[in-house]
């Protein structure tokens, strides 16, 4: 897989040294005068076209041959860890050379700043192309783009690195990276010429590590993180099936139930692979920070059905077989979910009033009908979180459940999270007082 690129020389145009020479009168010896003529600098071969540049999809058939494992275990690889990157050329200007090697990185546009997690394997360089090979995706484990890049090099001040990428439907889109000295670190954007969009930055630095795991069932079955299947064709219809966690000790204590926290997760999130739930989800502190005492279930929606929301038989019946299957506490069962499943938090609460002990919709809205059946959770503590830099959920929109439930008469607290865009999930559910406050309620 290891790219190779033909080394541009450089043309060089060697002056000619004149020499004239006079007489003057025999008394006085005149002189020999060698006039001084300027060489010209080197002749540059012009800066590639875009057209010039590409990127094609890279095709990781030999998973070792380039994931790199860490600290020698099995499972937890370093992404593109094995991309070898080529020795610069001895009359490289330093300014070229700082962009060899690997880079890791986040782009901050909106809506989910910091979602989008990318790793830039800059291969080779001369001054004026090179090749790299980049990954980026949402989820670290299920990345959507592995590319391999022609680029262009950009002189000047500030020399740059560009590239087109023609989409399968013809789109193109324009990537620029150049290199902050003061700050060390790469930093690109993403310009889409058809709309005059540009999005970013991705800012990248050479001090971070993401890792993919080699099998990942695995590595969740570690944390005690396990995927099911339904038993019924009623719920299969709806979703592939659910993830669940057990608390550390549910074996040893037959006879203990558990509290619930039953999650419902994002638009982006419907498919078929019930692993990716273990990102974006309450999941993310087992896996980044602990156990939680709690039984955490999250059913899957299917992308191909249509499905824009969660529909309520599934979510009924889903949180029955889990209620059957598993050593619950009825009296201390908790809803949370976001974007999508945030909505459909609030809508499963006014179905199920009596089922909750408190309830956490997060970047949520609610419909018309569910707006009008608020008061049937007006006894029910809820806690609403969002961003107040929402561009996908107006904080307007979160702040109309809101007011109708304090209408109501229910106490609900409501978190604004400044400088947050549509993720609250991140900050939220990594954070241990969420999951104290939802211990702290109970049904009578």
């Amino acid at each position: 897989m290891k790219a190779r690129i033909g080394l541009v020389g450089r043309l060089a145009v060697v002056g000619l040294s004149l020499a004239a020479c006079g007489a003057g009168p025999s008394f006085a010896p005149t002189p020999t005068l060698t006039p001084v003529i300027p060489t010209p600098p080197p002749t540059l071969l012009p800066t590639l076209t875009l057209d010039q540049t590409s990127a094609k999809e890279f095709v990781i058939t030999d998973f070792d041959a380039v994931h790199s494992a860490v600290n020698g275990d099995a499972n937890p690889y370093l992404i593109l860890g094995n991309v070898p990157v080529a020795k610069p050329a001895a009359d490289l200007p330093p300014e070229l050379v700082v962009f060899l090697g690997r880079w890791e990185g986040y782009s901050y546009a909106p809506p989910v700043k910091k979602d989008r997690k990318v790793v830039l394997v800059i291969q080779e360089i001369t001054v004026r192309e090179g090749r790299a090979v980049g990954w980026s995706g949402t989820n670290l484990q299920y990345p959507d783009r592995a590319g391999e890049v022609h680029f262009r090099v950009v002189p000047g001040d500030v020399p740059s690195l560009e590239f087109q990428v023609i989409g399968p439907d013809g789109s193109r889109e324009i990537d620029t990276y150049t290199y902050d000295r003061d700050k060390g670190l790469l930093r690109g954007w993403v310009k889409s010429p058809a709309n005059n969009l540009t999005y970013g930055p991705i800012e990248f630095k050479r001090d971070q590590f993401f890792y993919i795991y080699k099998d990942y069932t695995r590595y969740l079955t570690d944390k005690r993180i396990y995927s099911k299947n339904y038993h019924t064709s009623e719920l299969q219809h709806y979703g592939q099936g659910y993830l669940i966690y057990l608390p550390e000790g549910y074996e040893d204590h037959p006879e203990k139930t558990w509290p619930l926290i039953f999650f419902l997760h994002g638009y982006g999130d419907r498919g078929d692979n019930v692993n990716v739930l273990a990102k974006a989800s309450p999941f993310m502190f087992i896996r980044e920070k602990g156990p939680l005492p709690f039984i955490i279930a999250a059913p899957l929606l299917n992308s191909f059905g249509g499905y824009s929301s969660f529909p309520e038989d599934y979510m009924e019946g889903v949180l029955a077989e889990i209620q059957k299957d598993y050593r619950v506490d009825a009296k201390r069962i908790y809803a949370t979910g976001l974007s999508m499943g945030g909505e459909a938090t609030y809508r499963l609460a006014v179905h199920q009033p009596e089922t909750f002990a408190a309830i956490a919709p997060l970047s949520a809205y609610v419909d018309s009908e569910t707006y009008a059946g608020l008061g049937r959770i007006k006894e029910l503590p809820v806690w609403a979180i969002h961003g107040a830099d929402d561009t996908v959920v107006p904080l307007a929109k979160a702040q109309q459940p809101v007011n109708a439930l304090k209408a109501a008469g229910n106490k609900i607290r409501f978190t604004v999270l400044p400088g947050h865009d549509h993720d609250v999930w991140t900050d939220t559910y990594s954070d241990p007082a969420f999951f104290d406050w939802l211990l702290q309620h109970q049904r009578p």
